[in-house]
């Protein structure tokens, strides 16, 4: 599954779904880390269909995107 970058509210749409750790399953299904420390599935990997109470959305990417410096979304959040 892809990034739907906020469309799915589900782990493939969420900004904790890290692109940066992520493998295939026995199965040939993309696993992501979930970097949300609130989240019942922090520090686990994760489908894309999956989805938490924490969902936040990813509009932008994931919060660990290369060249992001943590302050996107604050910034994003900031101007709305």
């Amino acid at each position: 599954m892809d990034r739907t970058y906020g469309e799915t509210k589900n782990c493939a749409g969420c900004r904790y779904w890290s692109e940066m750790i992520a493998q295939t399953n026995r199965d040939g299904v993309v696993v992501a880390f979930c970097l949300d420390q609130q989240s019942p599935n922090r520090n686990k990997y994760t489908e894309g269909r999956q989805s938490c109470c924490d969902y936040a959305p990813g509009l932008i990417g994931a919060v660990d995107s290369p060249g992001f410096d943590g302050t996107e979304y604050a910034e994003l959040e900031d101007n709305s």
